[in-house]
C-alpha cells in the first residue's frame, strides 16, 4: 500500500493566511486602545512615516553626490584656456615652425644642425626668446638682418605679433642679461656656432583707433586713461647709487604719454603711486638724474617721462603695481603690473678661465712627465693660480711631485690675456693620471 505524497504548499495562500491573522490581532489591539488616544497615535504614525521618507530621500541624494562625475567627452571638454604660445616665426621671407623647448639644468638644449625649426624658450612671454640652430642658411639669414627689419610671430591665440629689430650683437653662452623678462620684446638667438648672434626687437604697435581702457594692464601696451594715452616702456632697478640706502632699491619707471584732450594738464598733479605685493604705497622721489615729475602737457604733444621710487629690498619680490591717473577723483586710474628684474650674479673671475692641455709626454731618460698647455682669461680682472692649485694624481691615488713649472708658480693671468705653461712631474713609469688646475681636471694617458 503506497503512502500518499504530501501536497506542496502554495506560498500565496500561506502569505494570505499570515496577513489575515496579523490583521485580526492588530484589530483586537486597536479596540483595546481608548478612543480618546487613537487620533494622537495616528498623527504620530503619520509623522514617523514622513520622517522615514525624508531620511531615505536624503540618503539617496548623498549617495548620488558621492559618485564621481563622469568625465566629459573629448569633443566637449571645458576648462581654462592656456596662455597663447608662439606657433610660427617669420624672418624676412622664411617661415619657421616653432617648437617649445624648456631650459634643463641651466642649459637650453637647442638641437644642432637643424635649419628648418625655431625653438621657443618655454616660459618666456614678456620677452619672447626664440632660437635658431646654427646652419649655413640660418647664419646667412641672421647676419643679414638690419635695424628696422620686421619679425613676425604667429601665436596660438589672438593676432600675430610684429616686432621691429632694434639691435644685433655677438654674445657668449653665459650672457643671460639678454633673456631678461622685465621689458616686452623679442630676442632671436643663433645657437651652436661661432660667433653667436643675438637679435633684439621691440613690439611694433599697429595704429588702431581703439586702445585698452583703464584698469589693470601689463607693461608695454598703450592704455587710454581719461585724456592721456599711456605706455609704460621699461622698469630699471637701481640696487645701489647716490641717495639709495643699503636696504632699499631704486625703481625707475620710464613711460610715454600723449595728450588727446583739449585742455593743458599739470603733470605734478598726476597720481603716480607704486604699490608692493602687500599693498604698501610709495610716492615718487628724487634719484640721481631722475627728478620729480613736473611741467605741463598740452594737447597733441607726446612726452617721454620717468619717475623714481625707493622700495625696501624685501618688498620688491613678486608683482608690483604702478597706479597712474592724470585726473585723480575724476577718472578711473590704470594699474600697470610688473616685476622688478633681479640682478644678474657676477661670476667669479677664476670661473671664466679657459684651460687647455695641448700635450703630455713621458721622458724615460729623466723619469718625468712633461705636460704643455695654455690658460686664457677672458674676464675683466686678473686671476692668480697658486702652487697648491696645480697637482697631478697618479694611478695609485697619490700626488706626483711637481719638479718644475715654467713659468714658475704662482701664475698671474692678466685680464684678456693668455698664458702658456709647461709642467714637469717626477714619474718613474708611464701610466694614467689626472691633472688638476683650479677646479678643472684632465685625464692624462
Amino acid at each position: 500500500m503506497s503512502e500518499l505524497e504530501p501536497k506542496p504548499s502554495d506560498p500565496w495562500e500561506e502569505a494570505q493566511t499570515i496577513l489575515f491573522r496579523w490583521r485580526e490581532q492588530a484589530q483586537a489591539r486597536w479596540e483595546q486602545i481608548p478612543s480618546s488616544v487613537r487620533p494622537l497615535l495616528l498623527a504620530s504614525v503619520a509623522v514617523g512615516g514622513m520622517g522615514l521618507v525624508l531620511f531615505v530621500a536624503g540618503l539617496l541624494l548623498l549617495v548620488r553626490a558621492a559618485q564621481p562625475a563622469a568625465p566629459p567627452s573629448p569633443g566637449g571638454m571645458v576648462g581654462t584656456p592656456s596662455a597663447s604660445v608662439p606657433l610660427r616665426l617669420r624672418v624676412q621671407d622664411v617661415t619657421f615652425p616653432v617648437t617649445p623647448l624648456p631650459v634643463r639644468g641651466g642649459i637650453w638644449p637647442v638641437p644642432r644642425g637643424r635649419g628648418d625649426t625655431a625653438y621657443w624658450m618655454e616660459g618666456t612671454f614678456t620677452n619672447l626668446v626664440l632660437g635658431l640652430s646654427d646652419h649655413p642658411q640660418t647664419r646667412r639669414l641672421v647676419e643679414g638682418l638690419q635695424e628696422g627689419d620686421i619679425l613676425e610671430v604667429e601665436m596660438s591665440a589672438g593676432p600675430a605679433l610684429r616686432f621691429q629689430i632694434s639691435g644685433k650683437q655677438q654674445v657668449r653662452p653665459e650672457d643671460t642679461a639678454i633673456l631678461s623678462q622685465h621689458r616686452p620684446g623679442l630676442t632671436l638667438l643663433l645657437v651652436g656656432g661661432e660667433p653667436r648672434w643675438a637679435v633684439m626687437a621691440s613690439p611694433l604697435l599697429e595704429a588702431s583707433p581703439s586702445f585698452l581702457a583703464a584698469g589693470r594692464v601689463p607693461m608695454g601696451l598703450p592704455v587710454q586713461v581719461g585724456p592721456i594715452r599711456l605706455t609704460v616702456v621699461s622698469v630699471e632697478p637701481r640696487w645701489s647709487g647716490p641717495g639709495i640706502p643699503g636696504d632699499f632699491v631704486g625703481v625707475v619707471i620710464r613711460f610715454e604719454i600723449a595728450h588727446t584732450g583739449k585742455e593743458p594738464l599739470a603733470i605734478e598733479r598726476f597720481e603716480m603711486d607704486l604699490l608692493d605685493a602687500a599693498g604698501r604705497r610709495y610716492q615718487p622721489t628724487i634719484l640721481e638724474s631722475v627728478p620729480l615729475p613736473s611741467g605741463r602737457i598740452v594737447p597733441g604733444s607726446p612726452i617721454d617721462g620717468q619717475v623714481a621710487y625707493l622700495v625696501p629690498r624685501n618688498s620688491t619680490e613678486g608683482v608690483l603695481i604702478w597706479r597712474f591717473n592724470p585726473l585723480p577723483g575724476q577718472t578711473t586710474p590704470v594699474e600697470v603690473e610688473f616685476e622688478v628684474p633681479r640682478p644678474t650674479p657676477t661670476p667669479e673671475p677664476a670661473s671664466l678661465l679657459q684651460i687647455q692641455v695641448q700635450s703630455a709626454q713621458w721622458l724615460p731618460e729623466e723619469q718625468a712627465l712633461l705636460i704643455r698647455g695654455g690658460i686664457g682669461n677672458p674676464g675683466e680682472q686678473p686671476v692668480s693660480l697658486e702652487a697648491t692649485e696645480v697637482e697631478l694624481i697618479g694611478p695609485d691615488g697619490q700626488r706626483v711631485p711637481l719638479v718644475e713649472a715654467s713659468p714658475a708658480l704662482p701664475w698671474i693671468i692678466p685680464a684678456g690675456r693668455n698664458l702658456g705653461f709647461e709642467l714637469r712631474f717626477a714619474s718613474s713609469v708611464p701610466g694614467p693620471a689626472i691633472l688638476r688646475i683650479k677646479k678643472e681636471r684632465f685625464q692624462i694617458r
